[in-house]
């Protein structure tokens, strides 16, 4: 992931991927086929992040509940991430200088899940069916939690110790359901009264 992430995938030379992951050269080839196919597994999301949490899709799960476990794999990314400033780097270098291999890959991976959530939020808002309001609802919601994992410098350097440890972690989870949850029944009241 750091040969891409320093090179971008055209400069990228397999032989120092290997190299550097103390692997036969050979390795890649019988793994993955190709350098495509190696720079497409590097980007694929861990399973926690694009599985639909239960709370999302149980009828008598509260909004808080839902919440909250659409939230949680952030604080687990932060965590056990120690990739987190290559796996930036390359999502600036792919829409700097896109390679085109990502296109509709990544949103597959997390199609199911935004599905789901505009569902949970449809249950929670009234709506029928997702329509163009509850689409930009889960979109705002994702954006929330992303900040933290996309610019986590920016985050330490203006809070420091908000992600610092468990504790700031479960807070951090905390504030964000909170604030999701008031933004989701502020589209709720809208709703309601027509306004």
């Amino acid at each position: 992931m750091g040969v891409f992430a320093e090179k971008g995938y055209s400069r990228a030379s397999t032989r120092e991927i290997c190299r550097l992951a103390g692997a036969n050269a050979a390795a890649i080839h019988y793994y993955f086929g190709d350098k495509a196919t190696l720079y497409r597994e590097v980007f694929r999301p861990p399973e926690y992040v694009t599985e639909v949490p239960e709370a999302l899709s149980a009828p008598d799960a509260t909004l808080r509940e839902g919440l909250e476990a659409f939230f949680r794999p952030l604080t687990r990314l932060l965590t056990e991430s120690c990739m987190a400033p290559h796996q930036h780097m390359l999502l600036v270098r792919e829409q700097v200088q896109p390679t085109g291999l990502l296109n509709e890959r990544r949103v597959d991976f997390f199609r199911p899940r935004h599905e789901q959530v505009c569902r949970f939020l449809c249950r929670h808002c009234g709506a029928e069916e997702p329509d163009e309001a509850i689409e930009h609802l889960a979109i705002s919601l994702a954006g929330m939690a992303l900040v933290f994992f996309m610019k986590r410098d920016y985050v330490e350097a203006f809070a420091p110790g908000l992600l610092s440890d468990g504790p700031a972690l479960t807070a951090t989870l905390d504030r964000l359901t909170d604030y999701g949850v008031t933004l989701v029944e502020a589209e709720a009241r809208r709703r309601r009264t027509g306004s």
